[in-house]
């Protein structure tokens, strides 16, 4: 596996804005084998201090442990010098590039120029299982323990689940293991009409057996958007396996709306605005952002 090296990526978030980075980890990886890992404490750029309590329940970040951290500014120089030109792995790393690019952003640098490559996409492609979470990947795959929504552990267990599947398929180089993606213009991908065309009938059931405190257990959720991490459908399927009952629109009996759009700075849907009126209206209904629910949907 001469060709497979890379470096291995992942950050934790004080809260559901990109660029409240708080943490990082970093694991180099050359010829199949992990050679180097480092990882920071982040403080939060002005703007994006708040940790959210979801977020410190997740990662148990706090404000105080990252007084002294650096910030932004501070850990960028070092963390590229780190990757060099090595391309970037990470599980669902539309976040990890997302979290560089809201930053840099923030902070007036370019944005990123490396590639990337999603070892969440690379597992739902070679494995059968229900959910493909980080934790969940490692256990199919019999990979070490670890400590997980601790950001060098994670970036440490997304190194070795791309080198254990080039192993598993044979793969050389990281263009075998992920080959380039054709374009295909003007075609509407299979998963957007069935998202947005699902019947009531044929929504999902809530699994009673599921943990009945867990964080998604009895909610009534709507999706409004396209999800980076997996097709609507999937979404709706994954929360229904954690006791969530799906709906199709914003109702006075949905308790939570996941929308991509919180935090992307595009206008509200219907369907969050409906929901930010009847929560002013004084009924228990929230608005979370696709990183939070990811982080929900975790729970076991």
């Amino acid at each position: 596996m001469d060709g497979i090296s890379f470096t291995a990526i992942d950050f934790e978030t004080a809260n559901n804005f990109r660029a409240s980075a708080c943490a990082v980890g970093l694991t180099k990886v050359r010829a199949g084998k992990v050679v180097d890992q480092v990882s920071s404490l982040i403080k939060p750029l002005p703007g994006f201090t708040e940790f959210a309590p979801v977020n410190v329940s997740i990662h148990g970040i706090t404000a105080a442990h990252v007084r002294n951290a650096p910030d932004w500014r501070g850990i960028h120089g070092p963390m590229m010098d780190f990757i060099g030109a090595d391309a970037l792995v990470g599980h669902n790393v539309s976040f990890e590039k997302s979290v560089i690019s809201k930053a840099n952003d923030a902070c007036g640098l370019p944005a990123p120029v490396q590639d990337f490559h999603c070892t969440l996409t690379l597992a739902r492609k070679h494995l059968d299982l229900d959910h493909y979470t980080l934790s969940d990947v490692v256990g199919a795959l019999d990979l070490p323990a670890f400590n997980h929504h601790d950001a060098g552990d994670d970036a440490r267990a997304s190194a070795l689940i791309a080198i254990e599947l080039a192993r598993l398929h044979g793969a050389s180089t990281l263009s075998a293991l992920w080959p380039p993606v054709q374009k295909v213009v003007a075609k509407v991908p299979g998963y957007y009409a069935a998202g947005y065309t699902r019947k009531l009938a044929d929504l999902p059931v809530p699994n009673v057996g599921a943990n009945p405190y867990g964080p998604l257990y009895g909610q009534t959720i709507v999706f409004s958007g396209d999800l980076a991490a997996m097709p609507r459908t999937e979404a709706q399927d994954a929360a229904a396996a954690k006791g969530a009952t799906i709906a199709n629109s914003t109702t006075k009996k949905v308790t939570m709306v996941v929308s991509a759009e919180v935090a992307g700075g595009t206008r509200s849907s219907a369907k969050v605005k409906r929901a930010l009126e009847l929560a002013a209206a004084g009924q228990d209904i929230q608005v979370v952002g696709e990183l939070a629910f990811l982080r929900l949907l975790a729970f076991k």
